[in-house]
């Protein structure tokens, strides 16, 4: 299962850090789920975070069914669109965005 988190995680373009602060846990809860000897999330946050990284319950658990590539459902157009364009950033682009984007929040705050 770790390894599909991780395969999850970096499809959709996080840091283990980003995920964490996401999820509201700590970055190394977030290790220790991609870890071969790690412990897994409980079901309830499992659930969460297959929505929150586009992948099936399912294939997330289990390896079984078929990865998603298609953005969260919860995602409205905007958010969506946001998503698509930002995996197409390079790392060094991406990191500059959210610099960017936290300045902006944080102006409007």
């Amino acid at each position: 299962m770790g390894s599909r988190i991780k395969q999850a995680r970096q499809a959709q373009g996080l840091s283990q850090a980003e995920l964490a602060e996401t999820l509201g846990i700590t970055r190394s809860a977030c290790s220790q789920w991609e870890a071969d000897q790690g412990t897994g999330p409980r079901r309830d946050r499992l659930e969460h975070l297959a929505d929150l990284l586009g992948v099936s319950y399912e294939w997330l658990a289990t390896g079984r069914d078929e990865v998603r590539d298609e953005p969260p459902l919860y995602l409205n157009a905007e958010q969506q669109e946001l998503l698509r364009r930002f995996k197409t950033l390079g790392p060094r682009q991406r990191k500059a965005l959210l610099a960017f984007l936290r300045t902006m929040t944080a102006d409007a705050q």
